[in-house]
């Protein structure tokens, strides 16, 4: 593992394909072949993404979650509904904004709630078969004793987001039976479960 870099690609040219929302670049590459050698040229289409970060919204007092829902164009089309439970997200799009400061605004906007505290989980990259997107998680304190949810996003956003608040055994047994099935909240329960004992300790009033 580790044996070829990022010399070992070569882009031959590159062109913007579309600007919008996201946006998809064209690449005609080449790259080196595990058996020596090197490819023909190969064209490819790449979404380019913002980095992004994830908040597990987390009150270790009350031991419940806070998660959102909201609609993913991403399953239009599939038998389930659109409208995923998830974690809060958002990606970096201020000049010079650190990791944390996004994952405590966005709990501010999607989710009405201050961070008391942050523990980090993982950094991956989303889908890198096609998209730049790189995502850091983390495990957020907060305070949920008296909250039973609500409505929020930023309007100029056009963000619809509902706000829930569950018990963690309950949030955990709907990842087990697989009704939260996209991969940022997944892997962040999974991390869960396996610190929740760290955290506790970390987090002990």
């Amino acid at each position: 593992m580790g044996r070829f870099q990022q010399n070992d690609i070569k882009v031959l040219s590159e062109s913007l394909a579309y600007d919008g929302f996201f946006k998809l670049k064209k690449l005609r590459i080449a790259h080196r072949l595990f058996n020596g050698g090197w490819t023909d040229e190969i064209d490819r289409e790449l979404c380019v993404r913002n980095d992004a970060v994830g908040v597990l919204l987390f009150d270790p007092q009350t031991d419940r979650f806070a998660m959102v829902e909201q609609l993913r164009m991403g399953v239009l089309g599939r038998e389930q509904s659109p409208w995923l439970l998830e974690l809060v997200a958002g990606i970096l799009d201020k000049p010079g904004e650190a990791l944390q400061e996004v994952a405590r605004r966005e709990s501010r906007e999607e989710a009405g709630l201050e961070v008391l505290a942050l523990e980090p989980i993982r950094q991956y990259f989303c889908s890198p078969g096609g998209s730049t997107e790189y995502f850091t998680l983390f495990c957020g304190r907060v305070d949920l004793r008296d909250n039973t949810g609500g409505v929020f996003g930023v309007d100029g956003e056009h963000e619809d987001i509902r706000l829930h608040v569950l018990p963690v055994d309950e949030v955990l047994a709907m990842m087990e039976r697989g009704e939260i099935n996209n991969a940022m909240s997944i892997i962040a329960l999974q991390w869960f479960q396996l610190h929740r004992h760290q955290l506790d300790a970390i987090w002990h009033d």
